[in-house]
């Protein structure tokens, strides 16, 4: 039992860095204010940028339900429409259970990560445990960066393929497939806005496993797991 709760720690915390990784990045509004500059997404679509930045508001609140509904209605060249069209609203009911399900996973794994780290630290002392994990970072890691690599190299060479792959695993309805000759939405979130968002997510990935490591690190002994670990501790 004690073992298995050592070898599933890291890998648990790696999960749940990459879900709230997505959260975060997938919350920030800067990061959609930048890409919207860089983009000149409010000039394509015919909007004021604050306008552009109220909807985004609007519709990062209902991603995490203080908002109920994207009835919204703001100027597009030059007229007061509804922002978004009923195909739209019923693609963000699909992505909104995902998202949801992605804080619950997330959530949990959290938990189940702090109660096996407490379990362990209770059987054989804090540092024992610090140091058992550590040593297995490295073989969690390498997983880690061949996984991360294969996305990496995947998202840079051919993000088209891998992102309509993502919908067609994730959804079981063609909805996500929207027109930009009509869609407000796909003209605010083109192909490179997510090519960026998930960019970012991977480096707030990698920095939040290093941040673990360095948790894990013990400095007196140069950063290395310590060789005196107690026979049968695992």
């Amino acid at each position: 039992m004690k073992k298995l709760i050592y070898n599933l720690i890291l890998p648990c915390t790696f999960i749940a860095i990459l879900l709230w990784s997505v959260i975060g990045v997938s919350q920030n509004r800067s990061f959609f204010d930048k890409q919207y500059q860089l983009n000149g997404t409010a000039e394509h679509i015919g909007m004021r940028h604050q306008d552009l930045m109220s909807v985004t508001d609007n519709l990062l609140s209902y991603m995490v339900r203080q908002r109920p509904d994207l009835e919204m209605q703001y100027g597009v060249k030059g007229e007061i429409r509804e922002i978004f069209d009923q195909r739209e609203k019923l693609h963000m009911v699909d992505v909104l259970n995902l998202y949801m399900g992605v804080i619950y996973v997330a959530a949990g794994l959290t938990v189940a990560v702090a109660a096996g780290a407490a379990y362990v630290a209770k059987k054989d002392g804090i540092k024992t445990a610090r140091s058992i994990l550590n040593k297995k970072y490295v073989w969690a890691a390498i997983g880690l960066a061949v996984v991360a690599g294969t996305f990496g190299i995947v998202i840079v060479t051919n993000f088209q393929w891998f992102w309509t792959n993502f919908h067609l695993v994730f959804f079981t309805n063609d909805l996500w497939i929207l027109d930009p000759r009509v869609s407000i939405m796909i003209n605010m979130f083109p192909l490179n806005f997510f090519y960026a968002i998930c960019e970012r997510i991977l480096i707030v990935f990698v920095l939040g496993c290093g941040i673990v490591k360095l948790l894990l690190a013990d400095f007196k002994n140069g950063g290395k797991p310590r060789r005196n670990i107690p026979q049968g501790v695992i």
